[in-house]
């Protein structure tokens, strides 16, 4: 648009308005770039930040998610039923894998939480979105060797069973706090497993990272919803 003038007869500034041919489809491919600070981690279980969180977000997921319109909605878990308001069944998707080909099942779910509320993770926010579960408090405290509330049906079916009806307990499970993981991946890479190697379930992968300098996604191809319309994003 042409820049604003003062009509003599009037004080108020006057523009001509620009038009343009309207948007009506997504555009696919190109590269998102962003400026963007380190993460201080990639590991969801340890993410209590934004800055973490805006990445980690992308890399990795769980049963439910927000959409744009902080609608909670399905992820991983194709489907729920909830009994009594504290026993939750979650039906998985078919065909959900890691990154790297692996499968993701119930057992890593659990695997996951546990991992999460685990005294030697030392997560800063386990005990804020885990702590409804039935046994987490126990286990947090190192007194049981798993939590009860967590019950793998089958490879497809995971029940999670809180304390008492809350509403707000599905929503907690959309931090990354509940997000899965591949067993094998974590215990093999050490404490910095997320630095080299950080495999996931989310729309997009690492592709580069270079510690102080930039961090490139890459649209991953064996996503379970709708690809990701960006070839790459670049922090």
């Amino acid at each position: 648009p042409e820049i604003s003038r003062l009509d003599r007869s009037d004080s108020t500034p006057k523009a001509r308005i620009a038009t343009a041919e309207p948007v009506t489809e997504p555009v696919s491919g190109g590269i998102l770039r962003r400026l963007w600070s380190d993460p201080p981690t990639m590991d969801p279980h340890l993410t209590s930040d934004t800055t973490s969180a805006g990445i980690v977000v992308e890399i990795f997921s769980g049963l439910v998610t927000f959409d744009t319109e902080l609608k909670l909605i399905p992820d991983i878990a194709e489907s729920w039923s909830i009994d009594g308001g504290v026993v939750y069944t979650f039906n998985l998707r078919e065909g959900v894998r890691f990154h790297n080909g692996n499968p993701v099942t119930a057992h890593d779910f659990k695997w996951s939480i546990e991992r999460a509320a685990n005294p030697s993770t030392a997560s800063p926010v386990a005990e804020t979105y885990l702590n409804d579960i039935v046994g987490a408090i126990d286990y947090m405290k190192g007194n049981a060797s798993e939590i009860s509330g967590v019950t793998v049906v089958d490879d497809r079916t995971l029940q999670i069973t809180i304390d008492a009806p809350k509403a707000y307990f599905l929503a907690k499970l959309t931090y990354p706090t509940a997000f899965v993981l591949d067993k094998d991946v974590v215990q093999s890479g050490g404490r910095n497993w997320w630095i080299d190697n950080p495999i996931g379930t989310g729309p997009f992968e690492l592709k580069e990272y270079r510690i102080g300098e930039r961090l490139v996604l890459e649209r991953s191809s064996t996503y379970y919803k709708s690809l990701a319309k960006l070839d790459n994003v670049i922090f």
